[in-house]
């Protein structure tokens, strides 16, 4: 009812919105694009100012499809100028004339900074890397060493970025909230969501370490956002991507969309399969010996994965006017996998002599359907950005899983010790409903108010029946200790407000972000529930301080708080004994955990090299912080992990990142992190000075042809009971581009050129002292090929009559002799 109750409320706001705009204005519409490329320039500052004294009527920024638009013109004459770091400055002649409810500016195409040398070619590319007043922005077409791979591919390219070997994602060790394209993403977890979308769908990644009250405040490490292609402009595109590579490595993907005057129709499917191979090594010492004796066990695993996926996406664009557009959508997705995991037991006294050992096999497989729909709305209006949007998603994902757990033990003198058979049926269902509504308004000059609310609501239905096998009656029976049926839902209630201005050179952002939460769940199996409500408030502040006299450098302050809510496979109460030494478990009893946020960036850019620079410091504290603890059995000799609210970690950071081109066709990006954490608990107490370095190599080559290499190094990383160990790695590709406008693409790159990426960890407690090193398949070779082609005409699906055409070209025959240039750079 709720959900019928607020799509009508939605539909008639929008109708009401529709009736009060009228037909009594004058439009000025644009597009900006790079001169050399012919690819949009986003966020491009667009000014029209008055010819006699300069004086600024209007002005905005590009829209992510490079387009501008100006509402409410008067009748004559103005100047147009189009700024954008790493360009040249445009001006532009413009006269608006009466009776003419739109009239086209044309396609101003802006050219690179910098000098053309004759006989030689400088080519263009989009920035690498910029920074925003919230946010670092990296441009995943430059990501050569991740084509032909998936959304993990592209964020192993991304500074401050870790994936641990299981494709966890974390953001300066803290957790992370994925976003597509501004918006949680519809498929589960942040892992699945990225498995699903290819490399070459995406555009940039958008890093919000600090977001504002905007955002929803889960997540102590920020938000993600991971923007994707697309194309507006009437006409139509199409992409197609294959690639191979070695282990058995396949992706393809299409990408396809058609704009018809007022309908924009898109459409994509990907499909990927891929096996891995990996091993693992544990040597763990007992300082408390168990009752068999045991001071020292080792553990040695070998393990086979293979897993793919399909899926596609379908939807359309109405342009119901100039002032609306509706948006639906739906995908559909189906991931399916199977492993074999073969595990060597070895249990030594003190004197390192043999007691027992075991030999375990572990096998499962999985399928799992996804499917998603959404409807967008979004409404602007005659005053300049004002705008109002709203969005409905619902997505229903299931699972249903097999497996096997077998143990064969024996002692030291061969003889046989019991032996344990297990099998395993796991059925989940998740929904997931997210319903929003923003609104943004223009105040004065220069200031902005922005409100929305927001509606999560998830729920999850999970039935795991484990049974053992019974020696003595020869069946399998239910575990009562190790099965779980468990119910749970989340319901997150959600409102904001923000309010922009400037002060001469300081320009400023203040808000804040109620959100109430009610976590319930329960397990009919275990007969235990969590029943749990939080409301928080969540405020924000953004300063940004441009130096006078030079518009290349600012100073950017802000402050905010973030939550980390325990999430379902935190808080169910499962029994994970997959490796029966090392058993992992739920708390229900988790807490949320409150982080609060300061940062302070530095940045400058340099118009006669093209070098850009930022640098910052930040600091952040969580409270209640949750983390994974592991406590030994001193009678079993079997360790058990759970998550728990441990401590208060702090960290101290400085950032550095430097974007130097040391010739036309060659520039390096350097980035330095440096950190200094500290965990303080009841029974935790631990401080390390950790640091990461990513250095990112492009060349382009004559011949159209581009190089990357791409090295990484992140020192050893504090844990509650001891460190991550450190991580190195090197990755490079190659990519020539033939055909007009680099229609056919050939991408070669190799993963891990070393072979050195690994994932070790050490843990040091007062009964045992365990290093533990995982090892898989990271070492690839991979062969892409993407070709593209389509057209894109304004007047494609028009009538062949007289009319005025959108280019800059049409517009001088119809000019006074006496105009000024159209393409004029000061």
């Amino acid at each position: 009812m709720l959900k019928r109750l607020l799509l009508s409320a939605l539909l008639c706001y929008a109708g009401t919105a529709i009736a009060q705009t009228g037909p009594n204005s004058t439009k000025l519409v644009g597009k900006a694009v790079d001169a050399v490329t012919g690819k949009p320039v986003e966020y491009a500052s667009v000014v029209l100012l008055h010819p006699q004294d300069s004086s600024v009527v209007t002005g905005m920024y590009t829209q992510p499809d490079g387009d501008f638009t100006f509402n409410k013109v008067a009748e004559g004459n103005y100047v147009l100028r189009v700024t954008f770091m790493g360009y040249d400055k445009l001006v532009k002649a413009v006269k608006v004339v009466p009776n003419k409810p739109t009239q086209f500016v044309g396609t101003v195409r802006l050219q690179p900074a910098g000098k053309v040398l004759a006989t030689v070619e400088i080519k263009s590319e989009k920035p690498a890397f910029s920074m925003q007043i919230d946010r670092q922005v990296f441009d995943a077409g430059s990501m050569i060493t991740a084509e032909g791979g998936t959304g993990t591919d592209v964020l192993k390219n991304v500074p401050s970025v870790d994936i641990d070997i299981d494709d966890n994602i974390t953001l300066r060790g803290k957790s992370v909230t994925i976003y597509v394209d501004g918006k949680p993403s519809p498929f589960g977890d942040a892992k699945t969501a990225l498995q699903m979308i290819p490399a070459s769908t995406i555009d940039r990644v958008e890093v919000i370490n600090n977001p504002s009250a905007k955002f929803e405040a889960q997540g102590g490490g920020g938000i993600i956002n991971i923007v994707l292609k697309k194309d507006k402009a009437i006409g139509y595109n199409v992409m197609f991507n294959a690639g191979v590579a070695t282990r058995g490595q396949l992706t393809g993907n299409a990408n396809a969309n058609l704009r018809i005057r007022k309908f924009n129709f898109f459409a994509n499917y990907n499909g990927r399969y891929a096996r891995t191979v990996g091993s693992g090594y544990s040597n763990r010492q007992n300082l408390i010996v168990d009752s068999a004796g045991t001071a020292f066990f080792t553990q040695d695993s070998r393990n086979k994965n293979s897993n793919g996926g399909n899926g596609g996406r379908i939807g359309l664009d109405y342009f119901l006017d100039d002032y609306n557009t509706f948006t639906i959508a739906q995908g559909l997705n189906l991931n399916t996998g199977n492993s074999a995991d073969d595990i060597m037991l070895d249990y030594l006294d003190a004197k390192r002599l043999a007691i027992k050992n075991g030999e375990r096999h572990n096998s499962s497989d999985y399928r799992s359907p996804n499917n998603n729909t959404s409807l967008n709305f979004r409404h602007t209006t005659d005053k300049q950005n004002e705008e109002w949007t709203a969005y409905i998603s619902y997505s229903n994902n299931r699972s249903r899983n097999y497996s096997n757990y077998s143990t064969l033990y024996k002692f030291a003198n061969g003889t046989p010790d019991d032996n344990d058979i297990q099998r395993n049926v796991g059925n989940s269902k998740n929904q997931f409903w997210n319903i929003q509504t923003d609104y943004t308004t223009p105040v004065g000059k220069k200031g902005k108010f922005e409100t929305g609310a927001k509606v999560t609501l998830r729920s999850n239905d999970n039935d795991y029946i484990a049974q053992l096998f019974n020696q003595t009656s020869q069946q399998f029976e239910q575990s009562l200790s190790l099965s779980n049926t468990y119910y749970y839902k989340e319901d997150i209630y959600g409102g904001y407000f923000n309010f922009s201005n400037a002060i001469g050179n300081l320009g400023y952002q203040v808000g804040a972000r109620v959100e109430q939460a009610y976590l319930h769940g329960f397990s009919y199996t275990k007969d235990t529930s969590v029943n749990n409500r939080f409301l928080n408030v969540f405020p924000s502040v953004f300063l940004k301080y441009n130096l006078p006299h030079n518009e290349n450098q600012s100073l950017i302050f802000n402050y905010s708080t973030r939550v980390d809510r325990p999430g379902f496979d935190q808080l169910l109460p499962y029994v994970n004994n997959s490796d029966p030494q090392n058993i992992r478990v739920g708390n229900p009893e988790l807490k949320p955990s409150l982080t609060h946020k300061f940062e302070a960036n530095y940045s400058r850019y340099f118009p006669n090299t093209k070098d850009y620079l930022s640098t910052g410091v930040y600091y952040s504290q969580a409270n209640d912080d949750i983390d994974r603890i592991s406590l030994l059995d001193t009678t079993t000799g079997v360790t058990t992990t759970r998550p728990m609210n441990l401590a208060t970690d702090k960290d101290w950071g400085a950032n550095f990142t430097y974007n130097l081109h040391i010739i036309p066709r060659w520039n390096v990006t350097t980035n330095l992190n440096m950190e200094y954490s500290k965990l303080t608990g009841a029974n935790v107490n631990n401080e390390y000075v950790t640091y990461g370095i990513t250095v990112n190599s492009n060349v382009r080559l004559p011949g159209k042809v581009s190089m990357q290499v791409n090295g990484h190094y992140r020192s050893p990383r504090v844990q509650p009971q001891g460190t991550f160990k450190a991580m190195n790695g090197v990755d490079m590709g190659i990519r020539k581009e033939m055909l007009k406008n680099n229609a056919l693409a050939i991408s070669l790159n190799i993963t891990d050129v070393l072979n050195t990426q690994n994932y070790s960890s050490h843990y040091e407690t007062d009964a045992f002292i365990q290093d533990y090193t995982r090892k898989r398949t990271t070492r690839f070779i991979r062969l892409n090929i993407r070709y593209r082609f389509g057209k894109m005409d304004p007047d494609m699906f028009k009538k062949k009559k007289k009319q005025e055409v959108p280019e800059e070209e049409a517009d001088d025959k119809d000019k006074e002799k006496d105009r000024k240039p159209a393409d004029s750079r000061l």
